[in-house]
């Protein structure tokens, strides 16, 4: 071999192994420091109750606006069953191939009964569980006020234990970094502040506003996301998705939370108030489309008309994000 072609290779080899070294020291140093820490989180400072009036707006809040079943019920039982009173025992799976299986947990007693008031209200709240450790998935909860978080624990405590035997989550090298690096914002602790309560009752924008930026947290699915270096919620809001997802169960599929606002590329141009109450109330359409449709059927029709008023407040933005369930790679024209 000539000399010159020898001190190339040589310079690739040597190359090639400072990369493979470097690689394995950063996969490394990520899966060690694995899970992230948070142990100083402020745990807010509330307690559960058992007024009879207060667990009845727990199970509402719970029920219809968190939409707390959808993730923490089996799936199957859940897309079958009346959702209404239905007990959050946990173990929905979601597998996400040799990046993770992620599992949730089982909100009865027999879940939560060895848990403080103050822990239980810092997960629900920050994502953040009695550990110190993150619960990544916890990000689908929206913020809500003092009230609602009380009377959603004190729900979760007046419900009968159900024994269910949860495996742990098990999280794969790769998701290990990019949740600490790319992804950072799904393990950080979320927003403590508590927006103001607005009590249900009656039709407002400012309810609207409560129940779509809070609770239901319509605003996460509906809006561009920075993953860096937080999971925040960029403006403008209810714009619709920066993106499509691929339908779970069907590969030549994808769906895209639309744009929410009045200009003509949003859904609200065409859905009146009647019209989206009627929306609302007929369910799932899309068999695997993430829409708890089955929990916001369960809204009040003054929670439902308030969130329309408020939604058609709002500055109508000009994004086509084309039909909510599509063929998979659409283009606009299609």
């Amino acid at each position: 071999m000539d000399s010159k072609l020898k001190k190339a290779a040589v310079g690739v080899g040597i190359m090639l192994g400072v990369s493979i070294t470097l690689m394995t020291g950063i996969v490394g140093y990520y899966n060690l420091s694995w899970p992230p820490s948070f142990p100083d989180t402020p745990r807010p400072n509330l307690q559960a109750t058992t007024d009879p009036e207060t667990i009845a707006r727990g199970q509402y809040v719970v029920d219809a606006l968190v939409h707390c079943t959808i993730c923490h019920t089996p799936e199957e039982e859940f897309l079958r069953q009346d959702v209404r009173g239905m007990v959050p025992k946990g173990g929905h799976v979601w597998e996400m191939g040799p990046l993770a299986t992620i599992r949730s947990a089982n909100l009865t007693p027999a879940g939560i009964g060895d848990m403080s008031d103050a822990d239980l209200a810092r997960i629900i709240r920050t994502g953040i569980n009695a550990d110190g450790h993150p619960a990544p998935l916890m990000v689908a909860v929206g913020p809500m006020a003092d009230e609602d978080l009380v009377a959603v624990m004190s729900y979760l405590r007046s419900l009968p234990p159900v024994e269910n035997d949860i495996p742990p989550s098990e999280i794969g090298i790769a998701a290990k970094v990019l949740f600490q690096t790319a992804m950072v914002g799904f393990v950080r602790p979320k927003n403590l502040d508590a927006p103001p309560f607005v009590k249900e009752g009656g039709i407002s924008i400012e309810r609207g506003r409560y129940i779509a930026e809070g609770p239901a947290f319509c605003y996460g699915c509906h809006s561009e996301q920075a993953l860096r270096p937080e999971l925040a919620v960029k403006e403008p809001y209810f714009a619709g998705a920066a993106w499509a997802d691929p339908d779970p169960k069907d590969d030549t599929m994808e769906l895209r939370a639309p744009n929410l606002t009045t200009h003509k590329t949003g859904v609200l141009s065409y859905l009146d108030e009647d019209a989206f109450v009627t929306r609302m109330r007929s369910g799932r359409m899309v068999d695997h489309s993430p829409m708890p449709w089955e929990n916001y059927q369960l809204m009040t029709e003054d929670d439902l008309r308030s969130i329309h008023r408020y939604l058609s407040s709002l500055k109508p933005i000009d994004n086509l994000t084309g039909p909510g369930y599509r063929k998979a790679g659409w283009e606009p024209g299609q």
